[in-house]
């Protein structure tokens, strides 16, 4: 019968764990840092269409009218 080293099992079996962890943490960051830059975009066009819908208020200038 073959032994079994249960220390080095247990090494190795945190080791695996310490890797996947790592990737899952990677994965995760890789996600927000595009999830982050998907919602700058969108609050950046946000902010620019409400500037340009904006933008007849604040430019009306009375004495610009021509009289009829």
């Amino acid at each position: 019968m073959y032994t079994i080293d249960i220390v080095r099992i247990e090494r190795e079996a945190r080791q695996l764990r310490a890797r996947e962890l790592q990737r899952i943490e990677g994965l995760i960051a890789a996600r927000l840092g595009l999830y982050g830059q998907l919602l700058a975009a969108t609050a950046l066009s946000a902010l620019a269409a409400v500037g340009e819908s904006l933008r007849p208020l604040f430019s009306w200038n009375p004495k610009n009218r021509h009289p009829a």
